[in-house]
């Protein structure tokens, strides 16, 4: 008596299309939003805490903790907006075809890191 079982498949097995990975990277940067938020609004508490604060706060930014975090920070913002404006033309009808939905995902993954990128490159 041979009883078929479910396999379990595994995460790795399983390949997403391109669509999915940009809806799943929009939820995680909406996560990671919050963090950048946070950060950015630490940094504009202490540099509006006096001349000297401010000078620290913009060597900090010059740093390379800034112009490593920046760009990064940029990077969220970035696909979270791109990935937002996606999912807003499909909530008005716009790109529900196979070939317009791998467009617009491919066009917001490459978007976003040109972005980071421009923002790397103007970083002071």
């Amino acid at each position: 008596m041979s009883r078929a079982r479910p396999q379990d498949l595994g995460l790795r097995t399983l390949r997403l299309p391109v669509g999915a990975w940009a809806s799943i990277w929009h939820r995680i940067t909406g996560v990671l939003l919050v963090g950048v938020v946070g950060w950015a609004l630490g940094l504009l508490r202490a540099s509006l805490q006096g001349p000297g604060d401010f000078r620290r706060v913009a060597d900090a930014i010059r740093g390379p903790w800034g112009h490593m975090i920046g760009p990064l920070a940029t990077l969220v913002a970035a696909q979270h907006l791109y990935g937002g404006m996606r999912h807003l033309a499909h909530d008005a009808g716009w790109g529900f075809g196979r070939d317009r939905a791998r467009a617009s995902a491919g066009a917001v993954m490459i978007l976003a890191v040109l972005t980071a990128l421009a923002a790397f490159w103007a970083w002071p």
